[in-house]
């Protein structure tokens, strides 16, 4: 959150922020548990497998060393993956300024995205049964524009999208005193009747 909020808080006031969550980390954990586990299973049965293949002389039989190296580029898959993770869990950055929501992903080629409050139309809130249990879920914001915009990964989604909305409230309440104050200095003054 350090760059949009530096930057943000200079010109206009923050009006929420969101975090994100760290429990995408849950798939690369699992992940390694899975690997784990088919390199476990197969290490244990080597005996098993190595006497299917005895037939062939060709055949490459599973030995320990061979299991060793399997295990050692299974821990660089799991160990690249959180890498990767927690590379783009610190790229995000979502804020909500006064008239606008800004939203910037991405560390080498990074994606601002401006969506003006007074452009959105409905947010929406979409959580499965296990990001409910862990308070994360998907916030889609569905403006004028030609498409929802989906930002996922967001810590309390239901309580951030109750600030945007209303803060969207009060811009469109403010944008129609604004209207009506100006229809009532446009209109001509009525003179009194009696003189």
């Amino acid at each position: 959150m350090k760059t949009l909020e530096r930057k943000y808080s200079k010109s206009e006031r923050i009006v929420a922020k969101a975090k994100f969550s760290s429990c995408v980390y849950f798939r690369e954990v699992l992940l390694a548990v899975i690997l784990g586990a088919v390199i476990g299973v197969l290490w244990g049965l080597n005996d098993k497998i190595e006497g299917i293949f005895t037939k062939q002389p060709e055949a490459i039989y599973l030995t320990d060393n061979v299991m060793r190296w399997v295990l050692l580029g299974a821990a660089i898959i799991v160990l690249l993956a959180l890498i990767a993770e927690a590379i783009s869990l610190n790229s995000k950055e979502l804020i909500v300024t006064e008239d606008k929501i800004v939203f910037r992903e991405g560390v080498l080629s990074v994606r601002n995205t401006v969506i003006p409050i007074c452009e959105i139309r409905i947010i929406e809130t979409e959580q499965s049964g296990l990001q409910r249990i862990l308070g994360i879920g998907t916030v889609t914001i569905i403006s004028d524009a030609e498409q929802p915009y989906n930002i996922k990964g967001v810590k309390s989604a239901d309580r951030l999208t109750r600030r945007i909305m209303r803060q969207v409230a009060d811009v469109r309440r403010e944008s129609e005193s604004k209207r009506i104050q100006l229809q009532l200095a446009g209109q001509p003054r009525r003179r009194n009747a009696t003189r």
